[in-house]
C-alpha cells in the first residue's frame, strides 16, 4: 500500500520537472549558440588583425629597402660623378698639352720655311764672299739640327701623351668593369641580408607557436602555419636568386688580375670601414638610449623621493639621521652645513 501511494507522487514530480528541464535545455542551447557566434567573431577579428599586421610589416620592409637602396644609389652616383670629373679634368689637361705641342710644331715649320727663304735670298746675292756663305751655311745647318732635335723631342712627348691617354682610357674601362662587379656584390649582400631577416622571422614565428602550444587552453590556428609556409617559399626564392650570383663571384675570382684590381680592393676596404662605422654608431646609439633611460628613471625616482619628503613624510630625515649617524657626526654635519642652512633646518639638527 505504501508503494502504491508513493508512485503517483513520483510521477507528478517527474511531470513537473520535465518542463523545467526543457527550459534549462533551451537556455543551454541558446548559450551555446551565443558562444559559437562570439568565437566566430573572435576568429574573424583575429584574422583581420593578422592581415593588418602582415600588411604593415610588408610596408615597413619595403620602405626600409627603398631607403637603403636610395642611400646607396646616391653614394654611388656621388662617387661616379667625382671620378668622372677627375677624369674629365685629366683629359682636358692632355688636350691642352697636345694643342700647345701642335702650336710649337706649326711655329717650327714656319721658322724652317723662313730659313729656307733666307737661304734662297742669300744665294741670289752674288756679291757675297765664299767664306761668308760657308759661315751662313754652317749656322743654318746648326739651326736645322736644333729644329730637328726639338721636333723629335716633341714627337716623343706626343707619343708619351698618347700612351698616357690610352692607359687612362683603359683604366676608365677597367674601373667601369669593376664598378659593375661591385654593384653585383652589393646586390648579393642585400639578398643575403633579406634571407637572414626571413630566417629570423621564421624563428620568431616558430617560437611564438611553441609558446602558444605550451599555454593552457590556447589553440594553434592555421594562420601561423600559413605564414610559416609563405616565409619558406620566400626563402626558397631568395636562395634560387642568390645561387647564380655566387657562381658569378667564383668565376670572376679565377680570372686574371687586371691593373684596376686595386680599385676593387679599395672598394672592399671602404665597404668594411663603413660597416664598422655603422656597427659603432649602432653600439653607441644603443648605449646612449640605455643611458637616457637610466637618467630618466633616476630623475623620476628622485622626484618620487622629493614628493615623499615634501608631502607624505617630511620628518623622515629628522627621524632617520639620529638612528644612522652618531651625535659627533651630526655636529660635524651641522658645522659644515651651517652657512647654507635656514633657521628651520638649524632647529632640526642637534645643538
Amino acid at each position: 500500500m505504501e508503494e502504491a501511494g508513493q508512485d503517483p507522487l513520483d510521477d507528478v514530480r517527474d511531470v513537473m520537472e520535465i518542463p523545467k528541464l526543457e527550459i534549462t535545455k533551451q537556455n543551454l542551447d541558446s548559450l551555446n549558440s551565443d558562444l559559437e557566434k562570439d568565437l566566430q567573431r573572435m576568429d574573424e577579428a583575429n584574422q583581420v588583425l593578422l592581415k593588418k599586421i602582415q600588411e604593415k610589416e610588408e610596408t615597413i620592409q619595403s620602405l626600409e629597402r627603398d631607403i637603403t637602396l636610395s642611400v646607396r644609389q646616391a653614394r654611388e652616383r656621388e662617387e661616379l660623378d667625382h671620378r668622372t670629373a677627375e677624369k674629365e679634368a685629366a683629359l682636358r689637361d692632355l688636350e691642352l698639352e697636345t694643342a700647345k705641342l701642335e702650336k710649337n710644331k706649326e711655329i717650327l715649320s714656319r721658322s724652317v720655311v723662313e730659313v729656307q727663304k733666307e737661304i734662297s735670298r742669300k744665294f741670289k746675292n752674288v756679291g757675297l764672299d765664299k767664306e761668308a756663305l760657308k759661315q751662313m751655311l754652317a749656322e743654318l745647318k746648326v739651326k736645322l739640327q736644333k729644329s730637328t732635335e726639338s721636333c723629335a723631342s716633341q714627337e716623343k712627348e706626343l707619343v708619351k701623351i698618347e700612351s698616357d691617354y690610352q692607359s687612362v682610357y683603359q683604366l676608365c674601362e677597367d674601373q667601369a668593369h669593376y664598378i659593375k662587379k661591385y654593384q653585383e656584390i652589393l646586390r648579393q649582400m642585400e639578398k643575403e641580408k633579406e634571407m637572414l631577416l626571413l630566417e629570423k622571422e621564421v624563428q620568431r614565428w616558430r617560437s611564438s607557436i611553441q609558446s602558444a602550444k605550451t599555454r593552457p587552453g590556447a589553440d594553434c590556428g592555421s594562420d601561423h602555419e600559413l605564414l610559416i609556409a609563405k616565409f619558406r617559399l620566400k626563402l626558397k626564392k631568395v636562395g634560387k636568386t642568390t645561387r647564380p650570383f655566387r657562381c658569378k663571384a667564383q668565376n670572376n675570382a679565377t680570372q686574371i688580375v687586371k691593373p684596376g684590381s686595386t680599385l676593387v680592393e679599395t672598394i672592399q676596404s671602404n665597404m668594411e670601414k663603413t660597416i664598422v662605422k655603422k656597427q659603432k654608431r649602432i653600439f653607441w646609439y644603443r648605449h646612449f638610449r640605455y643611458f637616457i633611460f637610466v637618467v630618466m628613471i633616476f630623475f623620476r625616482l628622485l622626484g618620487y623621493v622629493l614628493f615623499y619628503l615634501q608631502y607624505i613624510n617630511p620628518d623622515l630625515l629628522v627621524d632617520a639621521l639620529p638612528m644612522v649617524m652618531s651625535r659627533e657626526t651630526l655636529t660635524r654635519l651641522r658645522d659644515a652645513l651651517f652657512p647654507f642652512l635656514t633657521l628651520e633646518v638649524e632647529e632640526v639638527l642637534p645643538h
